[in-house]
């Protein structure tokens, strides 16, 4: 090889060498930012959306020992003079278990209760279809 071709070998691997620090370097810190700011809860994005875009100020933890047991936080709210207590569960499972304590400890739930995916629902009356959608809205 000539001098020129070592030479260039030599510029290609410091170019790369500085290319991987920077990149290790983004990603440190990419890291330290996700540390001391963390992203906020389904909780935290749902208390947010309801409040900003509706208008409804959400009380946290809910008050209910049943909807508090859920893993991921409870609220309550007032959605067009209807109360709503709402349980983040942290899975299906756990949704379906929660629905069902209410179901068994509270009788006839017709159009008071409802579950989707890992949030459950517990109306104080039978909700509209504008009520439910202000909290559909804001799931997380």
């Amino acid at each position: 090889m000539s001098e020129p071709d070592r030479l260039e070998w030599l510029y290609l691997r410091i170019a790369l060498a500085v290319v991987a620090l920077i990149v290790v370097a983004i990603v440190v810190v990419w890291k330290v930012h996700d540390i001391v700011h963390p992203r906020p809860t389904g909780l935290e994005l749902t208390v947010f959306c309801l409040m900003d875009n509706h208008g409804v100020v959400a009380v946290v933890p809910a008050g209910d020992p049943l909807a508090d047991s859920a893993g991921r936080g409870s609220l309550k709210a007032t959605v067009e003079g209807n109360d709503v207590t709402v349980a983040l569960a942290s899975s299906e499972k756990e949704a379906a278990r929660i629905e069902g304590y209410y179901r068994s400890v509270a009788g006839d739930l017709e159009g008071r209760l409802e579950r989707r995916g890992r949030t459950v629902y517990l109306w104080r009356f039978s909700s509209s279809p504008t009520q439910r959608q202000a909290m559909y809205d804001c799931q997380y």
